[in-house]
Order: structure tokens, then C-alpha cells, then sequence
């Protein structure tokens, strides 16, 4: 178990391909981080909804959500979605989309190389 942080920007992205998946009928297991976060991921939107869009863009990129105890199999579930997010930043540069933005992608691996270093720290 491992104590996690992301940005809220992070956050609120890899919850936001979760709610997706649920909302397009894809579903997520049982067992998915969507279950555990998911009232604070509803909590941190309402609280963004309400927010001028300068508070908005300091509160998603210098807030923090942290969770404490974070098992194996949550963390392995947080990298999928980070490489699914990395893929898809990645193809939006590739077809020189005008939404690409390199940094997006430098951002998701940094985060995945935190991840990956807290497995490899729990053994």
C-alpha cells in the first residue's frame, strides 16, 4: 500500500475516462478505483463548477488529491489509464490535431514514472 498525490487536473482526467466508460455502457469492474473515488472525483467537479476560470485553472493545476493506502491493483489500474491518456495525447499529435500539445504528454509520463517508481518501492 502506497500513498499516492496527483494534481487535480490529473485527477479530475483519469476519473473523467472512468465516468466515460460508465456513462457509454462500457462499465468498469467492480473492484475499479471509479468505486472508491468516485465521491470525491463528484465532490472536486462540483467544487470546480463554481469556481471564476483563473481560480478554476489554479485550483486544477496547483491542487492536490491524495489518497493514503492505495493497494497494488488500484495503482496498476491508475498506469492503465495513464498510458490510454498517454496514447491518446500522442495521437492527437500525430495527426497534428490542433488540440495537440507536446507538454500534455510530458506531464502523463512524468506522473506514470512516479507511479511506477511507488510499485517498484512496494516491491
Amino acid at each position: 500500500m502506497d500513498t499516492i498525490q496527483f494534481t487535480v487536473h490529473e485527477f479530475v482526467t483519469l476519473m473523467g475516462i472512468l465516468n466515460e466508460r460508465v456513462r457509454d455502457g462500457d462499465g468498469v469492474p467492480a473492484t475499479s478505483v471509479w468505486h472508491k473515488w468516485k465521491k470525491r472525483y463528484q465532490d472536486l467537479d462540483k467544487e470546480l463548477e463554481k469556481l471564476d476560470m483563473m481560480d478554476r485553472a489554479d485550483m486544477l493545476f496547483d491542487g492536490k488529491v491524495k489518497f493514503e493506502d492505495v493497494p497494488k491493483d488500484d495503482i496498476q489500474e491508475v498506469l492503465t489509464l495513464v498510458d490510454d491518456h498517454i496514447a491518446h495525447e500522442q495521437s492527437l499529435i500525430d495527426e497534428k490535431d490542433p488540440d495537440a500539445d507536446p507538454d500534455e504528454v510530458e506531464i502523463w509520463q512524468t506522473l506514470r514514472a512516479r507511479l511506477e517508481t511507488s510499485l517498484d518501492w512496494d516491491g
